[in-house]
């Protein structure tokens, strides 16, 4: 997070906190391996950063469906492939939060990945805020 929030003026943890509308010591803590931003907070930092929220999960080592794929040393037309899809363009969307992870596709990520379904619903949640 860092990075990014330096690249956009926010130099101190306590800039980025009143941006947000947080404390200093959330942004902390968002920044180790500790704990996450709640959705809400998560789409207002990804937007005052002007990043995606699945770029900031990626840079804090939180698991994405990115990271799920590349564990699992799947491509993206693999993982098309497996959902019977044509190209890669909607996991690829899916796959950076712009889309929600349709539901007919959790149980096939989850076996796909090794994870559980309840994985899959969580980061599509935390992507997109839902609740």
């Amino acid at each position: 997070m860092g990075n990014y929030a330096a690249k956009r003026g926010f130099h101190t943890q306590s800039e980025l906190a009143r941006a947000v509308g947080c404390s200093r010591s959330s942004v902390s803590f968002w920044e180790s391996p500790q704990a996450l931003p709640l959705p809400p907070r998560l789409s207002r930092l990804a937007s005052l950063l002007e990043v995606s929220p699945t770029q900031l999960l990626d840079e804090c080592e939180i698991p994405t469906l990115r990271g799920f794929r590349l564990a699992a040393y799947l491509r993206q037309t693999d993982a098309a492939k497996a959902l019977h899809l044509n190209g890669k363009g909607t996991s690829s969307d899916v796959e950076r939060g712009r889309q929600a992870i349709p539901a007919r596709w959790i149980p096939i990520l989850a076996r796909l990945f090794w994870q559980r379904e309840a994985a899959i619903r969580g980061l599509s949640a935390l992507l997109l805020g839902a609740p």
